[in-house]
């Protein structure tokens, strides 16, 4: 299980996972609650630039006759006003553009409703660090204690599931998996994607 706290979350050196924690992870399953959420944002760096639209979508995992189904449950969506211009760049890959969050609330007045959304559930994201260090950062600008819950990573996950594949973008494994991408590049739709994805390797990694 990797622990996020503060910007210490940990890709392990190999980039797949070990035997403590594919056990910590099966440990989890049936029992804990998984949130997949996705942030937008202005850039790349979570020191810099800022959240611009949050995906997320709750799920468990539940065992029945030997294989391990998805039940999905409540959703949060929301556009985020960052508080200054969204670069091009930026918007054209998400397509948000400043009009687009003109009316919509900030990280800190969207932040109560997302982290009670959170609660005490287990984290999954693709490429999570990345995500996980704009919670960190967002958070801490707002003045607000950071979400110290386990996170699991779906690009690690299917690294150690189905080693070797060229790409390990959402956008690849969702093509390599049968899982259709709607709005690419969007908060909710990239967390559905994430969540789908989260179930098709437990399945590989928990046969």
């Amino acid at each position: 299980m990797n622990t996020y706290n503060r910007g210490s979350y940990r890709q392990p050196r190999d980039e797949r996972m070990g035997d403590a924690d594919k056990d910590a992870l099966h440990g989890l399953l049936g029992r804990a609650s998984f949130v997949a959420f996705d942030f937008e944002t202005t850039g790349l760096e979570a020191q810099k630039e800022r959240i611009v639209e949050i995906g997320a979508v709750r799920f468990a995992m539940r065992e029945r006759e030997g294989e391990w189904e998805l039940s999905a449950g409540e959703e949060y969506a929301s556009l985020i006003n960052p508080g200054r211009p969204i670069p091009s760049q930026a918007s054209a890959i998400h397509g948000i553009s400043d009009l687009d969050v003109s009316f919509s609330p900030s990280f800190k007045e969207a932040a109560p409703a997302f982290l009670t959304f959170l609660g005490d559930s287990v984290l999954v994201a693709h490429n999570a660090p990345f995500d996980l260090a704009f919670l960190a950062a967002e958070c801490e600008r707002a003045g607000l204690a950071v979400p110290s819950n386990a996170a699991y990573d779906t690009k690690l996950l299917a690294k150690s599931a189905v080693p070797h594949l060229p790409s390990y973008s959402l956008k690849a494994l969702a093509s390599s998996f049968g899982i259709a991408q709607k709005e690419a590049h969007r908060g909710a739709d990239d967390a559905r994607v994430c969540m789908e994805l989260f179930a098709r390797c437990v399945r590989l990694l928990f046969k």
